[in-house]
């Protein structure tokens, strides 16, 4: 008899096995020695554990909040006070913040405080950009011009940022060596997709990029930084360490803006131009299923609804049974699906029934 590998992760509830002891396969006794242990080892697992970190829950708001208040006064508002502090004063500021949260952040994560720390050590790898634009800013070393105060990193294409973002996404990476946790990939992607277009100018000595050849960069930039997600997420996990951490995320995020974002705003009065586009998003959706991601089906579904719309606005304006059309599709998807499961459902349940004989 050949080992069914679904049933190493077979999960049975109280319920299920009181009816096991009700059909006489188990004796009742059993049972409710297995239900005591269970509960008991339930109570002794929340004892020790120091952190709640399941969840969208009071403790994990309060993390990601607590975060994204830090980054934005250490990161971004700080970055504003060069009239108050000057250079050496916001370079030396930001490297008391960024010595503080590191610190901090290993600490806490050696207590237990997996989530908590690591958030700071987050915190920490923002501060970088800052850090490495106030040293370039004292030495007057830039790959190119001046690319003016660092309020417009966040708002302007320029080849002069791409030193920062370098360091950045290497402070991320080492990071994530030692830390474990999935939102260090933010500031990896996030610097990576700034990466792509900065670099663009500077390759074509320009300060900004028009028409479809920022929606290009975008575009492969996007898909890079997707394939980066995946390598991440297979190659960062540790064997037999249990999947905790979503490493991927943050980078299909960001690379799904870059790449969707790139090809929804590029120009074509072409209607093949537009139905590739459809068979763009399809594929988004497809790749959700085999991938198991929601995010690419959140993009691809605003594809796919985005061309209905122009089918509805544009190139069916003036027909009066379109809507009905597309309505009747829907329905069949809807019946189609409800079919496919039933079937799938019975094939499986036979398939089970012939292994039990077996």
């Amino acid at each position: 008899m050949e080992k069914d590998a679904g049933q190493e992760q077979l999960l049975l509830s109280v319920a299920d096995l009181r009816e096991a002891a009700d059909a006489g396969i188990i004796a009742e006794y059993d049972v409710e020695k297995l239900v005591r242990w269970a509960s008991d080892r339930d109570v002794e697992a929340r004892a020790t554990q120091v952190e709640h970190t399941k969840g969208f829950n009071l403790v994990t708001v309060a993390y990601y909040f607590g975060a994204m208040l830090m980054i934005s006064a250490c990161a971004w508002f700080l970055g504003d006070k060069w009239d108050s502090l000057g250079t050496v004063g916001v370079l030396v500021t930001s490297i008391v913040y960024f010595g503080i949260a590191l610190a901090l952040g290993l600490w806490l994560r050696e207590k237990g405080y997996k989530v908590g720390g690591g958030l700071l050590v987050t915190v920490a790898v923002c501060l970088v950009p800052l850090i490495t634009y106030s040293i370039e800013k004292l030495l007057g070393f830039w790959p190119d011009v001046d690319p003016g105060s660092y309020d417009e990193y966040y708002t302007h294409i320029r080849g002069g940022w791409i030193v920062i973002e370098l360091v950045t996404m290497a402070a991320a990476l080492v990071a994530l060596l030692y830390v474990r946790i999935g939102f260090l990939t933010a500031p990896l992607a996030f610097s990576l997709w700034y990466f792509s277009m900065d670099a663009a100018a500077w390759i074509l000595g320009r300060d900004s990029l028009h028409g479809n050849e920022a929606a290009w960069v975008s575009v492969a930039v996007g898909a890079v930084t997707i394939a980066a997600g995946n390598i991440i997420d297979r190659t960062i996990h540790r064997p037999g360490e249990p999947r905790t951490e979503d490493f991927a995320f943050w980078c299909y995020l960001f690379g799904l803006m870059a790449f969707w974002g790139g090809f929804t705003s590029m120009n074509s009065d072409s209607e093949i131009n537009k139905f590739l586009y459809l068979l763009l998003n399809i594929g988004l959706v497809a790749l959700a299923l085999f991938l198991k991601r929601s995010v690419f089906l959140v993009f691809g579904a605003m594809g796919v609804f985005g061309y209905i719309g122009h089918l509805a606005y544009r190139v069916f304006e003036d027909s009066f049974l379109f809507p009905f059309v597309l309505a009747i599709i829907g329905l069949v998807m809807i019946l189609g699906t409800v079919c496919g499961q039933s079937y799938l459902r019975r094939v499986t349940r036979d398939e089970g029934r012939v292994n039990r004989e077996w």
